[in-house]
């Protein structure tokens, strides 16, 4: 094999090692900004409560709060919910699980 052949080999495993790594990240990177979201919706939607994790001793009252306008912010502006009436309905339960967090 010449080394010009060798060279060209080289270079497209190369490329695809990169294509694939960096295809992992964007996966990674969605799944931990928008999945981990929604799956902090559906768990608030499916039991009416905030997540164990925020409430739990470790978080003060003021930061389960926060991140419950945050999600409520985010679900405001997202274009990934079904649709005006979903997002009403997430709106009112993450409003209602606020407040039975603060009880």
């Amino acid at each position: 094999m010449s080394p010009l052949l060798g060279a060209i080999l080289l270079y497209v495993a190369a490329l695809i090692g990169f294509l694939l790594g960096t295809a992992a990240f964007v996966r990674f990177a969605v799944n931990r900004l928008i999945g981990q979201k929604h799956r902090l919706l559906e768990e608030i939607l499916d039991t009416g409560k905030l997540p164990q994790a925020w409430t739990d001793g470790a978080a003060r009252p003021a930061d389960a709060e926060k991140r419950v306008r945050r999600l409520a912010a985010y679900v405001r502006k997202t274009r990934l919910v079904d649709g005006e009436e979903t997002r009403a309905l997430l709106l009112a339960r993450l409003e209602q699980a606020g407040t039975s967090g603060k009880e």
